[in-house]
């Protein structure tokens, strides 16, 4: 019996120590995914500006403002 009680001292011990390891793991995963969710925003952000662009530049204008400003019509819509 008098082995057990420092077997059961040193379980506890390491108990808390166990608890401060797991907080710090869950703490670098937190961060880690934090990190992460900012740079696919970012991808995002930038993906959705280039299509924005894109649609943008597709804009065509109308035949009247094509005549108006001396565009041959080569069958083509927009100038």
């Amino acid at each position: 019996m008098a082995m057990n009680k420092p077997v059961r001292t040193r379980f506890r011990s390491r108990r808390g120590v166990l608890t401060l390891e797991w907080i710090m793991l869950i703490t670098i995963v937190v961060i880690g995914i934090i990190g992460g969710l900012a740079a696919v925003r970012d991808a995002v952000n930038s993906e959705l500006h280039d299509l924005s662009s894109a649609i943008t530049s597709l804009n065509i204008k109308p035949e009247a403002e094509c005549e108006a400003e001396g565009v041959i019509d080569d069958g083509i819509p927009g100038c």
